[in-house]
């Protein structure tokens, strides 16, 4: 079944003559009957289709339905409305179902459910969808798409059901069925949906549409609402409804074609909650924190999901619905500070004072605004709000802009008036993400801040924490910036426990032979099991010294269960360093350590030191040069390495010297 062209004709004289129209079709008129559950999947679409003008029906509020402003929306459910003696629930949905059977040229109900297609066959007129359909001009089309239960579309009686339709309902169509499965106690999950390509093709054909894709390739978004591309020839009607609409170009405004958004949406930001509060219709999957609320059949949409999609309006209704002193749900709260609803803000401290002040992530939000989401427009709220007089904030918030990487928010700082509050936290926080042009607001803010209120830099351990991290860029940074820092003996150490070989050539291409080191530099990687740092510094050409019996304790340091322990023992062995440890894996005997630590003596082999160990037999060439580095190295004191020494007593004999020389 089509529908006609609604071409019209003027009969002047004995000529028959086109009606303006005729080169201007009308819009389509489409009365959808959807809930908020599966709303989602077919408005979009809809609504940014130019050829079509849309009616809704559903119990869900209009305002909660992206681009649906300045569509009429009608409630389904007539009992739950409120009407005047005179006109009366039943009454007004007979007139309503006649003033809509006239004004639209396809009814799609998107979905209809088990309970309202039996209701249906049985002719039941108990909302206002059931009303049109009993009511419907059979010249029209009629398009349905199932929504049930997996068990409820295996059932017979779909099957029966969907038969009589095809048979006796000869203007109605069905198109795949949206699915429902159980998530658990009184939920419903929807399954994923196939169905759409197949919906535009049937409105192409029933409607006599233009290509969808082709519809919706020359449409454009404007700051997230849809306006066709091409300007259409005025209507000479001077029926608004009945004319294409025009596009109007601003000249500030940035137009992008769909096709660039769902790009920008789905495959570079890959963000859910902003595209769904824009309404661009993307394949991303749903969070796992939005499994909970989103809305599901015959049931009243969240305030999360209200915050995320509806009006100012419905927010407020929400809010006002809330019991007292309950505090704000997490997910909430992060929708305000992400999308910077100060309006909410604002009316929640003229309004709900006592819910701001409930909620523990609004009753912080200078460090949320700065250091999670990096929000200065929120952060101007916060210090003009006259109902928070108090602008006391710490300073995680200054230090977690600067490892978060918000220089925008350092300048918001910068120039808001209120005292600057940051630790040392802030620069190593920057070095140890690697973020350079922090480096650079620092260095830059502090050089030109004023003599009356100076700006110190707090380096801290800076560079220990960028070669923790392996941030060759911010070490780079440090060297070259001309500041004063400390800790730079420690870098190569720190490097080689945490296994950043790269670090320690960047270090050693920028020091050269006056690279720093101690005899600790080994004892990191050999504890973690970094053999390759171990390697790194064999290879290196530079005179490492070390101790056996830090080696040893290193070893007994390692993890076993994840072969750290075994890496770097054979790497020793390999290396000639005799552990006195057989393949049985007994603990060291005999004088060697005793010896090394006594004396304290090492023999020069080529260009390495190598510890005296008259046990050790030195491999003719390639001399061994081993370096211990931990992050707790050099901590030990004397009665901690005696305790260590200690338990080994029974089985080497020289544990009782070694720990008196300890």
């Amino acid at each position: 079944m089509e529908v006609d062209g609604g071409y019209k004709e003027t009969v002047i004289g004995n000529k028959a003559v086109q009606n303006a129209t005729s080169s201007q079709p009308r819009r389509r008129r489409l009365l959808l009957s959807t809930d908020s559950a599966f709303a989602d999947t077919v408005l979009p679409s809809l609504v940014q289709n130019p050829y079509i003008e849309l009616r809704l029906i559903t119990d869900e509020p209009s305002a909660l339905l992206t681009g649906t402003n300045k569509i009429p929306h009608y409630m389904d459910t007539v009992d739950s409305q409120t009407f005047d003696k005179k006109t009366g629930a039943r009454k007004w949905l007979k007139a309503k179902t006649a003033e809509l059977c006239e004004w639209a040229d396809m009814l799609l109900v998107a979905p209809i459910d088990a309970g309202a297609l039996g209701a249906m066959l049985a002719g039941l007129t108990n909302t206002l969808t059931l009303a049109l359909l009993r009511g419907w001009v059979s010249k029209k089309p009629v398009i349905l798409i199932p929504g049930m239960t997996v068990s409820e579309w295996d059932h017979p009686l779909s099957t029966r059901q969907l038969d009589e339709i095809s048979r006796f309902w000869p203007w109605i169509r069905t198109v795949k069925p949206v699915l429902w499965k159980s998530n658990g106690p009184e939920d419903l999950t929807i399954l994923p949906w196939d169905g759409l390509k197949e919906l535009h093709q049937t409105l192409e054909t029933t409607l006599k549409l233009p290509p969808w894709e082709a519809t919706l390739s020359t449409r454009t978004i404007a700051h997230g609402a849809t306006v066709p591309a091409k300007t259409a020839s005025k209507s000479t009607s001077g029926n608004a409804t009945g004319s294409t609409p025009q596009t109007k170009h601003t000249g500030n405004a940035d137009f992008l074609p769909l096709e660039i958004w769902l790009n920008v949406f789905e495959d570079q930001l890959r963000d859910w909650e902003t595209a769904k509060a824009v309404g661009i219709p993307t394949h991303l999957s749903v969070p796992q924190e939005w499994q909970s609320h989103l809305p599901k059949m015959s049931t009243t949409a969240t305030l999360e999901y209200t915050i995320l999609r509806g009006s100012f309006a419905a927010i407020k209704k929400r809010i006002d619905a809330l019991p007292r002193w309950k505090p704000l749900s997490d997910l909430a709260c992060h929708l305000i500070v992400k999308f910077s609803r100060t309006d909410i803000l604002s009316y929640l401290t003229e309004n709900h004072l006592d819910l701001l002040w409930t909620t523990s992530r609004l009753t912080n939000i200078p460090y949320r605004a700065s250091a999670i989401y990096g929000n200065p427009n929120v952060l101007t709220w916060w210090r003009d709000a006259p109902a928070l007089p108090n602008k006391e904030y710490m300073a995680d918030a200054m230090d977690g802009a600067s490892r978060a990487g918000f220089v925008d928010v350092l300048d918001w700082w910068l120039h808001s008036g209120l005292p600057l509050r940051y630790s040392e936290r802030a620069l190593e926080a920057a070095s140890a993400e690697g973020r350079v042009p922090v480096l650079d607001w620092w260095k830059t803010a502090s050089a030109n801040a004023p003599l009356s209120n100076p700006l110190p830099l707090k380096v801290g351990k800076s560079v220990l924490l960028a070669a923790q991290s392996g941030r060759t860029a911010s070490l780079a940074w440090w060297d070259a910036s001309g500041i004063p820092y400390s800790h730079a003996e420690n870098v190569a150490r720190i490097a080689s426990t945490h296994g950043h070989v790269h670090v320690l050539e960047f270090w050693y291409k920028l020091k050269g032979p006056k690279m720093i080191f101690d005899n600790q530099v080994l004892v990191g990687p050999t504890k973690n099991g970094h053999d390759h740092v171990l390697q790194w510094w064999k290879s290196c050409g530079m005179r490492v010294e070390f101790k056996t019996c830090d080696i040893e304790e290193a070893l007994e340091d390692a993890d076993p269960s994840s072969g750290a322990e075994g890496r770097v023992r054979r790497w020793w062995e390999r290396n000639g360093l005799n552990l006195g440890v057989d393949p049985g894996g007994c603990r060291p005997q005999g004088p060697p350590v005793l010896e090394l630590l006594s004396q304290g003596l090492a023999r020069r082999c080529g260009t390495r030191l190598h510890p005296v160990n008259r046990n050790i037999q030195q491999p003719p060439t390639q001399p061994i040069n081993l370096v211990t580095n931990s992050a707790d190295a050099g901590t030990l004191g004397p009665a901690t390495r005696a305790a260590r020494f200690k338990r080994k007593s029974n089985t080497n004999p020289h544990a009782a010297a070694i720990a008196k020389f300890l």
